[in-house]
């Protein structure tokens, strides 16, 4: 038996995030993939030779888990049109044609990220993609993932005409003559994605092992992912587990699963927490809404100056059936919910449910529009709050002008942890990117990048710095039903960690945007290191 090869990490100092921990302890022993002992380096060094003790000039944390990403989305699109920038539906044709131009063997034209807050909240029409690409199927992706905007050759590849009647729980954009506009909303989207060609494994392959070195310069050793209904892309799991069988997969991934194939998962028993310490079965993703974006984020009262409350994917019985069944047969549930209707409705749902038989909790993505007297039943029941507060970069604009007075309960973040809920940090990339020192600066700040609103947006909902680091380790930690593995950095825990240019713990909350990672260890590996 080959004994697994020791090393020590020396610092200028480490964070555990345990409570019992040494606050000088400036060093990790690893043997294998798992942490020995945290320490001081003079303790620590003793019997090792020069070729085990690696110096890391910085700070050390436990490595970040970003708790909700749509890695395989989020790999493609950096090989798309990114539209992000764009401020105008013009701005977002130009940028297609100037991508289509580079690509001219591309059958279809794919772009992601137009944002028409940028450009006052009002839905594009067709007719300016086919001033520029009259010829070719241009798709493009929202940046919140709800709403494709396409040309007229597309509508005609999908067979969308006036008549065509809106799918379940989605919606066909028509002008006042009924006639498609070229935006579609929720599960209409798949009336075209059943058309357009998917990418091949190989290909995605490459894109995400690309991504996952893209993750591993931010400190990040694991994520959380998620599928995506609107996506036209092969089935995930299949994907990353290729990954594995081919020695690419350097990250640690809980993978949940579509509700959709609920029948199929429980047919062959998968259930929430199978797999190993690098790929593991997560829970059954549900929507119960839509987005702040597309205006389709399920309200209890109607968005500022409509009748419109949004747009219901579940209808309730059903949810709480899903739920049910699935908690019988082990498997979690993780449920999107933004507006406050689905909120509460989530809550509802997940707070009766069984969870004797899982393996992780229950959680609610997003949370975004809590309703104030709902603020501690998640951590009354037990519901991980998986949440991304570099939605607040972009979006509190966007909730003060749709929600009103209601978006002082939004991104609530120091009202549910108060509440005793388990608070998980992500990215939700590509909606945003995935960078967490922007999530870190806005859970911290309550301010975007300009520093606006003076003062913060709701400062009353601020969160302190540890606690910000802590739900992008212990949260995703807890979420995934691996606090005794991952999370922190002690005896036993595997050895993932990151290491920062300066100490995340104590600099001036602008200087986090600043921070750099220097290095990042997933199972003992280092698998970054800026040169």
């Amino acid at each position: 038996m080959v004994e697994a090869r020791v090393r020590l990490l020396i610092a200028d100092r480490v964070h555990t995030l345990s409570p019992d921990s040494d606050p000088h302890t400036d060093a990790v022993l690893l043997r294998g993939d798992r942490i020995v002992r945290t320490g001081r380096a003079g303790e620590l060094r003793a019997g090792l030779d020069a070729t085990q003790v690696l110096r890391l000039p910085g700070v050390i944390t436990p490595g970040l888990t970003d708790a909700h990403i749509h890695l395989i989305e989020w790999a493609l699109s950096r090989t798309m049109a990114d539209l992000s920038a764009a401020k105008t539906p013009e701005a977002v044709a130009d940028a297609v044609a100037r991508h289509a131009a580079e690509r001219p063997d591309d059958a279809w034209v794919h772009g992601t990220g137009w944002n028409p807050h940028l450009w006052g909240g009002a839905y594009p029409d067709r007719a300016v993609l086919d001033r520029v690409l009259p010829d070719r199927p241009v798709v493009l992706l929202s940046h919140d993932l709800h709403a494709l905007w396409v040309n007229g050759v597309t509508l005609e590849r999908a067979g969308i005409t006036a008549e065509t009647p809106d799918p379940a729980n989605g919606r066909i954009v028509r002008d006042d003559d009924g006639r498609a506009t070229g935006v579609l909303l929720e599960y209409a989207t798949q009336l075209v994605n059943r058309v357009a060609p998917a990418p091949s494994l190989d290909v995605v392959i490459d894109a995400v092992a690309d991504a996952q070195q893209a993750l591993h310069r931010f400190g990040i050793t694991g994520v959380h992912a998620f599928p995506n209904v609107h996506a036209r892309n092969l089935p995930p799991l299949l994907v990353l587990q290729a990954m594995r069988a081919r020695r690419r997969l350097d990250l640690r991934v809980l993978q949940h699963m579509p509700v959709e194939q609920l029948d199929d998962i429980i047919g062959i028993g998968l259930r929430s927490g199978f797999g190993d310490g690098l790929l593991r079965i997560g829970g059954i993703k549900m929507f119960l809404d839509g987005a702040l974006g597309s205006r389709t984020a399920w309200m209890r009262e109607p968005y500022e100056g409509t009748r419109d409350t949004g747009m219901r994917v579940l209808e309730p019985r059903l949810f709480e059936q899903l739920v049910t069944r699935a908690a019988a047969a082990g498997l979690a549930s993780v449920v999107h919910a933004i507006g406050d209707a689905a909120v509460s409705l989530a809550l509802d749902v997940l707070g009766r449910a069984e969870r004797s038989m899982l393996a992780m909790p229950h959680r609610i993505e997003h949370v975004q529009c809590c309703p104030p007297e709902r603020m501690a039943d998640a951590g009354r029941h037990g519901i991980v709050c998986s949440v991304q507060p570099s939605h607040i970069l972009s979006d509190w604009q966007a909730a003060d002008r749709h929600w009103g007075r209601r978006a002082r309960h939004a991104y609530a973040f120091r009202s549910l942890a108060a509440g005793g809920a388990t608070l998980a940090f992500g990215s939700d990339a590509p909606v945003e990117p995935v960078d967490p020192r922007l999530a870190l600066y806005a859970a911290v700040t309550r301010q975007d990048c300009r520093g606006e609103p003076a003062g913060g947006w709701y400062p009353e909902q601020r969160i302190d710095i540890r606690s910000a680091l802590a739900a992008f380790t212990r949260g995703p930690a807890i979420a995934a039903g691996m606090e005794a593995e991952l999370g922190q950095l002690a005896p036993g825990m595997f050895g993932d960690l990151a290491v920062w240019d300066r100490d995340p713990l104590a600099v001036p909350a602008s200087e986090l945007l600043a921070m750099r990672c220097i290095a990042t260890v997933v199972g003992g590996q280092l698998v970054w290191r800026d040169a």
